[in-house]
């Protein structure tokens, strides 16, 4: 609930609060506005008839005068000619009127609780006075008293010969008064309208934020649906607005797409093919190189009158036939690219096989062979077949020019895994490489696909088995096939 306050998911909804705090940020500022302006109007309006008040009070003062009209003026004459007339004025003007001498000293005040509070002071500053030598209208100042707010004004009372004889003090305390029940009054006269424009602009802010979140939600829906068909859809707008270019921007991508999509599916297919190509021109050559081998050698070492000549003669034929079966069985997977070859699992005897594949390679190295025997598997025998080729020749190949091959395999069983070994001594794989040593395509050799060892990996996930190597630069390196055993009942 947090997060959808801060920040709303939907862009209707963030359209909607954004309009209805435009408009509660517009009510706040008008109201501040109305609120200051009453302000400066009610001081303005007070101010006036402060001046006023004042002005009819000095001429008061002024008639008093005229038939008194003493030869001079001092502390003791102001007291004894205004001691009764002072009370007299205030009650008139309805106002209270202090009254200082030149000096800025009180003599009389029709209200004592004023200077007692100390609103006013018993004597003027002389930076008072000085302002109001300077100012010969008068001056009046707004002041504060605990969170009231009242007006000040001061003036010279003159005589006959319009020589000032003392001040005259006027505070206002009528300031809030009215100031604060006509701005109350205006606000409870305003709160209905204020009300209706809030609902009215609630609504239309509400139908706006609507009327633009619901098409970009059909075009999210329509992308949607063509994604879920895997297809493209062209949308239509009827108006020429932003939704509209938008619209028209988007049904062009989407005929550019679709082209695009055309030629990269013919691509993906061409090289789909090249690769499914060179992947089974790979597996063929694996097991022609050791035939022809074998098959020179027979040919040289064939001796008819030699007492085992049917026994080899039966060895090299099974052999031979094994292979040429394997090379059959890719040559009719061609068509099946995503499975190729095609898997048909049954029970193997690994020792075997191992025996009858190593067999080829004798001529090309000096192998050793360390089998266990009756290592059963539940796995394609060609498949078994191809992922020995593989290993024996990267084997042989990676054997130095004028080094003499060493390759050993070695068979062991455990409790419920079979462990085949195939080390080498070889250049090694150097580190860099070793990351990359099972993806497909990727060849330390000068000729060759890089298809074999990522086949094997395949080959050996698929029978829930695992492989590794371990490897020394320049000292060789071993291959490990880790499969299930398969249990042979008694």
């Amino acid at each position: 609930m947090k997060s959808f306050i801060i920040y709303p998911k939907k862009l209707g909804t963030r359209i909607y609060i954004s309009m209805l705090a435009l408009l509660l940020g517009s009510f706040f500022l008008i109201g501040i506005s109305t609120f200051y302006n009453f302000k400066s109007q009610n001081v303005e309006y007070h101010n006036n008839r402060l001046q006023r008040k004042e002005a009819a009070t000095l001429a008061s003062v002024a008639y008093y005068l005229k038939d008194k009209n003493p030869q001079e003026f001092n502390d003791t004459i102001i007291y004894k000619l205004f001691k009764y007339k002072l009370n007299e004025l205030a009650d008139i003007h309805n106002l209270d009127i202090i009254l200082y001498n030149l000096k800025g000293e009180l003599i009389l005040s029709s209200n004592k609780e004023i200077v007692q509070t100390h609103l006013l002071p018993n004597k003027l500053d002389s930076a008072s006075l000085s302002e109001l030598e300077q100012q010969a209208s008068g001056r009046i100042e707004l002041l504060s008293f605990d969170g009231e707010d009242y007006l000040n004004s001061y003036q010279f009372v003159y005589d006959q010969n319009s020589s000032p004889f003392a001040i005259i003090c006027t505070p206002y305390f009528q300031l809030n008064e009215t100031y604060k029940r006509d701005l109350r009054a205006y606000f409870v006269a305003l709160s209905p309208i204020y009300i209706f424009l809030f609902f009215g602009a609630s609504i239309i802010a509400y139908l706006l934020s609507k009327q633009i979140a619901e098409p970009i939600a059909k075009l999210s829906s329509v992308m949607r649906k063509a994604a879920l068909a895997k297809r493209y859809m062209p949308l239509s707008w009827k108006s020429s607005d932003e939704i509209g270019q938008l619209v028209a921007q988007y049904n062009f991508m989407v005929k550019e797409l679709e082209m695009s999509s055309e030629k990269l599916a013919q691509t993906q297919k061409e090289f789909a093919w090249k690769e499914m190509a060179k992947q089974v021109a790979h597996e063929i050559k694996n097991p022609l190189t050791p035939m022809k081998l074998n098959v020179q050698m027979f040919e040289r070492k064939a001796n008819t009158e030699d007492p085992e000549f049917p026994v080899k003669m039966k060895k090299f034929t099974s052999s031979l036939i094994e292979q040429i079966d394997t090379l059959a069985h890719i040559a009719s997977a061609f068509s099946d690219f995503a499975r190729m070859p095609s898997s048909n699992k049954e029970e193997l005897n690994l020792s075997e096989i191992v025996e009858n594949t190593i067999s080829f390679f004798d001529p090309l190295s000096s192998g050793i062979l360390k089998l266990d025997k009756d290592c059963f598997v539940f796995a394609d025998h060609n498949q078994i077949v191809r992922v020995l080729n593989n290993l024996l020749n990267n084997a042989i190949e990676a054997i130095a020019d004028g080094e003499t091959p060493m390759v050993t395999v070695s068979l062991e069983k455990g409790n419920h895994k079979v462990l085949l070994q195939v080390e080498d001594n070889g250049m090694g794989i150097p580190l860099e490489l070793q990351d990359k040593i099972f993806e497909p395509n990727f060849t330390t050799k000068t000729s060759g696909t890089g298809l074999g060892l990522a086949m094997v990996k395949r080959i050996i996930d698929d029978l829930n088995g695992h492989i590794y190597f371990e490897t020394v630069p320049n000292n060789g390196t071993t291959f490990y096939i880790s499969l299930p055993l398969l249990k042979q009942k008694a």
